[in-house]
């Protein structure tokens, strides 16, 4: 191969991995913004140009990545679910009683939600749409990642061996709807939430602490 072939090879691969980073920075871009302004003014009120105008893009770039404001709160959503995943991988999966079991999965969702004033916002205002991704791949992922928890679990005898399926609706179910009532209030308390769902998963309404 000739100096000028080669040459010409390298800069084409050049120009090729600049356009992928490229693509990776705008996608990245739209997702931040994306984020913000769901946390602001909720997914039912912000439409695509509120999003982009929280970005240096032009308009029609907005459509090379996504195809509507709904994909790309699915999207934004996805990598939350994908975060809570490792964040699971580390927590309940490594414990070693039920009440370590139950704690871990309740702390894990409960404090992620609150650890981040925009990701809390953004629960406060967007549950209802929430509520609708719970079927779709990604976040269908926490489920999947549940039931093998719970299976691993049951398997080397953390857990008994109950009703896989029951248990990991009852967590997740625990899990949402409680948090939907823990973001309405102030102060926002998820170690109370925790401490809650805990209790009521471990002994039902007998270990539950009497109001004053």
């Amino acid at each position: 191969m000739s100096d000028d072939a080669s040459g010409s090879t390298v800069l084409r691969s050049e120009r090729a991995g600049r356009r992928e980073q490229n693509k990776v920075e705008n996608r990245t871009a739209l997702l931040k913004a994306a984020r913000a302004v769901f946390a602001e003014m909720g997914a039912g009120a912000a439409s695509v140009r509120d999003i982009v105008r929280r970005t240096d893009l032009a308009s029609g770039t907005f459509y090379n990545y996504f195809k509507d404001k709904d994909e790309i709160f699915e999207a934004v959503v996805g990598e939350l679910t994908g975060e809570l995943l490792k964040r699971h991988a580390a927590g309940r999966a490594r414990a070693r009683t039920p009440e370590e079991f139950f704690r871990r999965h309740y702390a894990v969702y409960f404090d992620f939600i609150v650890e981040d004033p925009e990701l809390l916002a953004m629960a406060q205002k967007n549950f209802t749409a929430i509520r609708t991704l719970l079927d779709k791949p990604d976040v269908r992922a926490l489920a999947l990642a549940l039931n093998d928890d719970i299976r691993a679990a049951i398997a080397s005898g953390v857990l008994p061996n109950v009703d896989v399926s029951y248990l990991a609706a009852s967590l997740a179910g625990v899990a949402f709807e409680v948090s939907v009532v823990m973001v309405a209030r102030d102060p926002v308390d998820p170690a109370g939430a925790t401490e809650f769902a805990t209790r009521l998963m471990l002994g039902g309404l007998a270990a539950l602490p009497l109001r004053s």
